[in-house]
């Protein structure tokens, strides 16, 4: 039992470093307005629940879709994530500079009025 707990521990922690790493320097990303196409957080058969929020935005008068995933420990706290992202909403995301088909969410960047 014990080891299966490691696992889900260890599956949460790669998870959130390799999210880090993806967000490093997006802060300077340019911050656009998204809506919501659906948001999801299964309950995980085996390792960490990972909330989803797929949404779509326009640049330079294309349509792009992203789709962002955030991993929990506990079911209740992706559900609580995902409540905050119901289909519809109006999000800021970032968009990388060099290619705006790359897109990052960030819940900082959720209360800014953009």
């Amino acid at each position: 039992m014990g080891g299966w707990f490691i696992d889900i521990v260890v599956e949460y922690l790669y998870r959130v470093i390799a999210r880090a790493i993806r967000t490093r320097g997006i802060t300077h990303w340019r911050i656009v307005k998204a809506k919501v196409n659906d948001s999801t957080c299964p309950v995980a058969t085996y390792g960490c629940h990972v909330a989803e929020v797929y949404y779509e935005y326009r640049v330079d008068g294309e349509i792009y879709t992203g789709a962002d995933e955030k991993p929990f420990l506990f079911h209740y706290s992706g559900k609580d994530y995902i409540a905050r992202f119901s289909p519809g909403t109006e999000i800021n995301i970032r968009l990388k500079p060099s290619d705006p088909s790359i897109s990052f969410v960030r819940e900082a960047d959720q209360i800014l009025s953009v």
